[in-house]
């Protein structure tokens, strides 16, 4: 069982790593937390710097089994979420038709 919950750690990262108006779209899998980080706090950052921004707050909020329980975190602008995947678009791909016996 987790010890730490969705909340502590929504609150833990808005605070220790200072985001503004931060979005989170987490869950648990595999006991562990993971998902994505939206907030406009990261706008100008690398990836790198952004995950040690996370990383930094939630080693300092929490000892070494509770940190374990958190898992993949992506860390993205608001302008970042919004935009579609690439690849991602409205068009469908081609049905296959099904093949008929020979015989």
């Amino acid at each position: 069982m987790a010890t730490v919950t969705k909340a502590a750690l929504q609150d833990l990262l808005t605070r220790r790593a200072r985001l503004k108006a931060p979005r989170f779209k987490i869950r648990m899998a595999d006991d562990k937390w993971i998902g994505a980080v939206v907030s406009d706090s990261f706008k100008g950052m690398t990836n790198l710097q952004r995950q040690r921004r996370m990383w930094k707050a939630i080693h300092a909020a929490l000892d070494d089994d509770a940190a374990g329980e958190v898992g993949l975190l992506l860390a993205y602008t608001d302008d970042e979420w919004d935009e579609p995947l690439e690849g991602m678009g409205l068009a469908r791909l081609p049905r296959r038709r099904a093949r008929r016996k020979a015989g």
